[in-house]
């Protein structure tokens, strides 16, 4: 038995539109991106995929359950949303599954959202600035040129993992291209999501698709209120040198 897109009724989407993909990934950048826009442009669930390997679990938002894997959008647009992670076995099956629901439905791209941690030595940017990658699964020359507009650069050379680097290399095989993107995000100790790297990922989005028309100030306000917060605890919980002591004296502790 293989993965399928099974829709929620009559189908919705129509020929032409886009197929967006989000699995949990670094700062969980690309889960954030993928629930404010289901969120901003309200948008039912239509469908699900279901998976032989994927986890036997319910999603309960709202009161209302959830399959950890399903698809939200309406006639132009279609997010595929997981909650969880996709194994290594299930991953391959999930990308095949999203690519041939995609193209039976004759959309006419799928793009995969992901979040990734650059490493410090080819990074270019500071460490507080967010980059934008793409990729195409195969050359062409009019998607490219919409990419460049939306300012990510091209990835010349790189190794992308899980169900994004597996939906690249099942669209060799199909008609249907597949372009991914990646943002940087920065990971917090605590867990907290990079809703400022969501909020990138959206705007690169909205740059390729201004159809889609999506206000990001609330993800930066939530971005700043988060690290507002992980500021304030850091300075809460950073030792105080003994009575008597100045911070700028040296303190030898036994």
């Amino acid at each position: 038995m293989s993965s399928a897109w099974t829709d929620d009724g009559p189908a919705v989407i129509e020929p032409g539109a886009i197929v967006l993909s989000s699995f949990p990934s670094a700062g969980l950048a690309a889960t954030v991106a993928a629930h404010y826009i289901i969120q901003t442009l309200k948008l039912p669930r239509i469908g699900l995929l279901d998976s032989p390997d994927g986890p036997s679990i319910a999603i309960v938002q709202s009161g209302k359950v959830q399959p950890p894997v399903r698809v939200h959008g309406r006639k132009d647009l279609a997010v595929v949303l997981s909650e969880l992670p996709a194994s290594a076995t299930a991953g391959p099956e999930l990308a095949r599954a999203i690519v041939a629901g995609a193209e039976s439905r004759r959309a006419r791209l799928v793009i995969g959202l992901e979040g990734v941690i650059p490493h410090p030595a080819v990074s270019e940017e500071p460490a507080t600035v967010e980059s934008v990658w793409s990729v195409l699964s195969r050359p062409d020359p009019a998607l490219s040129e919409q990419l460049r507009a939306t300012k990510a650069r091209p990835l010349e050379d790189g190794i992308i993992g899980g169900v994004s680097g597996a939906l690249l290399v099942e669209a060799l095989r199909r008609t249907i291209p597949v372009s991914v993107l990646l943002v940087s995000a920065r990971p917090s100790p605590e867990g907290y999501p990079d809703h400022r790297a969501g909020a990138v990922l959206i705007e690169t989005l909205v740059r390729f698709l201004p159809e889609l028309r999506i206000d990001t100030g609330p993800l930066r306000t939530q971005a700043e209120m988060i690290e507002r917060a992980l500021r304030a605890a850091m300075k809460q919980h950073t030792p105080k040198p003994p009575s008597g002591l100045t911070a700028g004296e040296p303190t030898i502790y036994a």
